[in-house]
Formats: structure tokens, sequence, C-alpha cells
């Protein structure tokens, strides 16, 4: 090119609005952590998704002596939830026989796994980003973290790459019959802002 710039992109006026009203949750946050309030953002894929997870660590990063935080990637949150639901249930029963270094192996994964479960059921917010649900055992653990999170009304910031109806297919297909979509849509609107 000769000496052109290259414009930049505009950001939509879904996004616009979004950060507007991220803007004043984080302005009143004292408030919505009281009350339990958070977000369940849908449609946050790729540069999106980046965006909008870097603002939120961002204006947490504010209130870092008030608030306790804990920031979940999808694939750490899944990683957590098979050793949790899957790796350590199985091995629990054998782990008297377990020995030497097999032994340490297992004690520092199920030490690791509960602190990060612990992180994620008492801290002020857990975000967790890129919620994609493959397997039964995420969305059992998905499930639990939102279930006790709901009940002792500690605020969840859910982000999905997915819209509503795919999250909901997604769900369907990966335990069909079962009312996990139905339970985590309730729990999270119940107290959250919603956003597309």
């Amino acid at each position: 090119m000769s000496g052109e710039t290259v414009p930049h992109e505009q950001p939509s006026l879904q996004d616009v609005d979004l950060l507007g009203r991220l803007t004043q949750f984080f302005d009143t946050l004292e408030q919505h952590v009281r009350a339990g309030h958070g977000w369940f953002i849908f449609n946050a894929r790729g540069q999106r998704g980046n965006r909008i997870a870097a603002f939120i660590l961002g204006r947490l990063a504010e209130y870092q002596l008030l608030y306790t935080y804990y920031f979940v990637p999808w694939r750490d949150f899944a990683l957590n939830a098979y050793m949790v639901e899957v790796e350590l249930q199985s091995l629990a029963a054998q782990r008297q026989s377990l020995q030497g270094r097999a032994r340490e192996e297992f004690d520092i994964a199920t030490r690791v796994s509960r602190d990060n479960l612990a992180r994620m059921m008492v801290s002020d917010l857990l975000i967790v980003a890129g919620v994609q649900p493959r397997h039964r055992h995420e969305l059992v653990f998905l499930d639990q973290a939102v279930e006790r999170r709901y009940q002792q009304r500690l605020s969840t910031i859910l982000i999905t790459p997915a819209q509503p109806h795919e999250l909901a297919l997604q769900i369907e297909r990966v335990a069909p019959g079962e009312r996990f979509w139905e339970r985590l849509f309730e729990r999270m609107y119940e107290r959250s802002l919603i956003a597309l």
C-alpha cells in the first residue's frame, strides 16, 4: 500500500452497549457483589471474547484489595472438571495401594484440584471464559459450581462463544434429557445481566 492507512474496525452496536453496561456494573460493583449479581455473556467468540475478558479483568484489577475473584478459561475449567469428576474419583479407591511417586502425584493432583475448586466456590466473583461443554463431567461440574454460588449469593460471570440456542443444543447433545441447560439458564437469568 502506498502510505494508506487501514481503517480501524468500528465496534458493533452490541459491543458499544455491552461496554457501557459493563462499565456501569463495575462502577457500582459493591452493590452487585453484595446482591450476588453476575453476567451471562453470549456470542463472545475470538477477539470479541478476548476483549470482553480483558475489560473485565482490567476493571477487577481496580478492586484487587476489596474483592476476591477467580478467572478461569474454559480449558482449565474443563481440565479441573475431569480431574475432580472422573480421574480422582476413579483413583480414590486405589489410593491406599498407591506407593512412592504414584502416591505423591495423586496427592498433588488432589490438592491442586481441591484448591481450584475452593477458589471457584468462595471467590466473591467467578469468571469462566469460553464456556463450551463437550463432556458430561464438565456439565456436572459447571452445574455444581453455579448452584453452590447461587445458594451462597456469590457473583458469577459466564462468557460463551455460543448463542443461547446453540449452547442449549450443545448441552442437550452432551446430556440428552437432563435439565442442565434449564437449571443453568434459570440460575444465571435470575441474578445476572444478559448480553448477546
